[in-house]
């Protein structure tokens, strides 16, 4: 298999599309959106008895209560679903680490991927990752828990008619590692033995 390279200097954007794919995100918006909708059913409940049977401070007082819980639950559920709250959250995360704004070189290979940025090179072992996602703007290697361990920017092919090519030697080398995985699982003790020795 002929190497693929990769050649790119991270952007805002890429931190701002991981984040909005987020599963941790996602569990947090919707989370905030099933409160707001329990905030608001409560509001309901409580009001009714108070707008028709007159002030009853003890109910007016869960009401009020429930209401701005319903409302702060919304606005963090908008909050996290805004794609200017998003920009702004990676461009924070982008100005705080130099080594993001540094040029990265990715070498895709049978035997591994290598990244090299200011002088340091990384070599993982295809067994390092469990899955391959595509972006939009990019290939995120998640790890055996699920994170992002390892982002590919399509950008960084030298040309865009590689990406289909780039798709396949991902899942490729992903696939290879994991029948290898599972071969080495399926093993039993008697398929380890030593050879018999040769006189």
């Amino acid at each position: 298999m002929q190497a693929l390279t990769l050649n790119y200097v991270p952007e805002s954007d890429d931190i701002a599309e991981l984040a909005a794919k987020s599963p941790t995100r996602r569990r947090s918006r919707n989370r905030a959106s099933v409160n707001s909708g329990v905030s608001l059913a409560l509001t309901v409940i409580f009001g009714a008895p108070w707008t028709s049977s007159g002030y009853q401070a003890d109910t007016s007082l869960i009401t009020v209560a429930c209401a701005v819980m319903s409302v702060g639950y919304g606005y963090r559920a908008v909050a996290l679903s805004s794609r200017r709250a998003l920009l702004r959250s990676a461009c924070r995360v982008w100005n705080r680490s130099p080594a993001l704004r540094q040029p990265h070189e990715e070498v895709i290979t049978e035997d591994a991927l290598t990244v090299s940025t200011e002088g340091v090179t990384h070599i993982y072992a295809w067994s390092t990752f469990h899955e391959l996602v595509e972006y939009d703007r990019q290939f995120v290697l998640m790890d055996r828990s699920g994170k992002p361990s390892v982002a590919l920017p399509k950008r960084g092919l030298p040309d865009p008619s590689l990406v289909p090519v780039c798709r396949r030697v991902l899942s490729h080398c992903l696939e290879e590692a994991a029948h290898r995985r599972n071969t080495a699982t399926m093993e039993t003790p008697a398929d380890r033995r030593r050879s018999p020795p040769t006189d």
